[in-house]
């Protein structure tokens, strides 16, 4: 596999007129927010997290249909997480059999920081290891144990999608947390084959650095229907990471393709649509005429979508623009949006200052990613 990139270009937004599907109905605001939940695409059934009365991040879950969330990782359990170590990032493996949850290490460099600066740092993966759970909570692994030293540098992790048949697993991990010579540090991607042994626990076997080179900065969104066409946001090609573009990473020939090719906006969080022609991501590309719109501490995103070829692009949300149901008063961003259902509505995260979280309904005129 020799990696190689091809720059689809950035075009220009264009209306849905052609695609009267994908026009947008409404965006409406959800009465409950979840700072993360994750749909079985087998069962239906619900995870999310949560920070519980002490503050801490915990993980429940609910069936399909069911409004009552149970947590599955408040109480201690043999061989399970402590009840103490924040458990903010969760997934579905795609047979709905198991989570991926990142949980906090027991111990980490930064623990005196205030609260709020370590939930950022953890929502982006810091200081997490990668522990597979039944959804019942009964049953607990952990795959990973990041130590972070000369040796094995990694400190995080972010991810991790699967391939549809649940056999792969692609997640990157934190190798150099250096932010001051790299924006983000430095991430090396990884895929693995996802098994149960013969006791029944689950398993990551042969695990290969898939990293594309010239990445310093890697994270997986999820992989197309097709078994093999992973999306990610990177830094390739790129002087600031801060302007990460949306690539095509072919995991059979390792070719590249560079979707929206804006070194000065902000692209990140693709995910491709159930039926793998739509692509939706949150950008700061509406804004790319203020200067620092795609730096951190500036950062306004909306919600786009494209084409998974790159064309096409569609700007889906104004939360930061007056004079749209959905504006916002306060500075927004969008963070994360994928399809639900038949593929007529997208469920969206969106944070405001002090890393808050509102969950937003966007539905579209019809099934346009189904």
């Amino acid at each position: 596999m020799i990696p190689h990139t091809v720059y689809a270009g950035q075009p220009a937004i264009q209306s849905s007129a052609g695609e009267p599907a994908c026009r947008v109905k409404s965006v409406e605001k959800t009465s409950v927010a979840y700072e993360n939940l994750a749909v079985s695409p087998h069962s239906g059934s619900l995870a999310t997290t949560q920070l519980d009365p002490k503050g801490v991040y915990q993980v429940y879950t609910a069936k399909a249909g069911d409004k009552t969330f149970h947590c599955i990782s408040c109480q201690p359990l043999k061989g399970g997480p402590r009840p103490d170590r924040n458990k903010p990032m969760v997934s579905w493996h795609p047979s709905g059999r198991w989570l991926v949850v990142g949980i906090e290490e027991d111990q980490h460099d930064l623990m005196w920081m205030p609260k709020s600066w370590q939930r950022g740092l953890l929502q982006s993966g810091i200081w997490l290891n990668i522990w597979v759970a039944s959804p019942d909570g009964t049953h607990w692994h952990q795959m990973t144990n990041f130590k972070k030293s000369k040796d094995a540098p990694a400190d995080g992790y972010v991810g991790m999608p699967f391939t549809p048949d649940g056999t792969i697993g692609v997640w990157a991990e934190a190798v150099d947390g250096n932010v001051f010579a790299n924006a983000f540090g430095i991430w090396k991607l990884y895929a693995a084959h996802f098994g149960v042994n013969h006791d029944g626990k689950p398993v990551l076997r042969g695990k290969m650095d898939i990293t594309p080179p010239g990445a310093r900065w890697v994270e997986p969104g999820n992989i197309a229907p097709d078994g093999r066409h992973l999306l990610i946001s990177a830094d390739i090609g790129i002087e600031d990471a801060q302007g990460q573009d949306q690539f095509i990473y072919d995991l059979d020939t390792g070719k590249l393709t560079n979707l929206t090719n804006s070194p000065q906006v902000w692209d990140e969080h693709g995910l491709f649509s159930p039926n793998g022609k739509k692509i939706v991501f949150m950008s700061s590309y509406p804004y790319r005429n203020e200067k620092n719109s795609y730096k951190v501490a500036s950062l306004k995103t909306e919600f786009m979508m494209m084409d998974s070829d790159g064309r096409h692009l569609q700007q889906l949300t104004h939360f930061n623009e007056p004079g749209y149901p959905e504006s916002q008063k306060e500075h927004t961003i969008a963070a994360v949006a994928f399809f639900i259902g038949d593929g007529s509505q997208l469920y969206a995260m969106v944070m405001a200052p002090e890393f808050t979280k509102t969950n937003w309904i966007i539905t579209f005129k019809g099934r346009c990613g189904g």
